[in-house]
């Protein structure tokens, strides 16, 4: 009976261990009327506490009013002197069939993990990101975010 509490005892914190976020920075910016005008730019501040590789997470939440499939986005990091790297990214928001992905009923969340990793000197960063659409206006955009976190993923060569 001892060996069954002491298992679930550890099962028990192994499963609220691994609830904390390893992101060291998480931030989501509100698109104002819900509308995404061509020429706004999103940006985050970033602090990268030492050197090293980096995961960034683009973050979309969008309602059912968003008319599109999908979602080209243009995302630039610079430090204070210069451009770092600039990706195009065309996340789909849609299924073929027109089921949303994401997570929510009226409001849709979805994570979409830009390649990488990006190589990071400890410092401030300044991340830019652009809706690349032709609409001038994108409706139905609440909010954009982005989460960055210590490197897993595998890298990408950059030129």
């Amino acid at each position: 009976m001892q060996n069954i509490k002491s298992l679930f005892l550890l099962l028990l914190s192994c499963f609220f261990g691994g609830c904390t976020s390893s992101a060291i920075f998480e931030d989501y910016r509100n698109i104002p009327q819900e509308k995404w005008a061509i020429n706004s730019d999103i940006q985050f501040e970033v602090e990268i506490p030492q050197n090293g590789d980096y995961d960034f997470i683009l973050c979309i939440r969008h309602t059912t009013d968003y008319e599109m499939a999908n979602l080209w986005c243009f995302l630039t990091v610079a430090d204070s002197t210069r451009t770092i790297r600039k990706d195009s990214v065309n996340i789909m928001v849609a299924e073929a069939d027109g089921k949303w992905k994401g997570k929510g009923n009226l409001l849709k969340t979805l994570e979409y993990p830009l390649p990488g990793p990006y190589a990071l000197n400890t410092g401030k960063y300044f991340i830019s990101v652009k809706q690349g659409m032709r609409t001038p206006t994108l409706k139905g955009i609440k909010n954009v975010g982005l989460i960055v976190r210590p490197g897993t993923s595998v890298p990408t060569t950059i030129e």
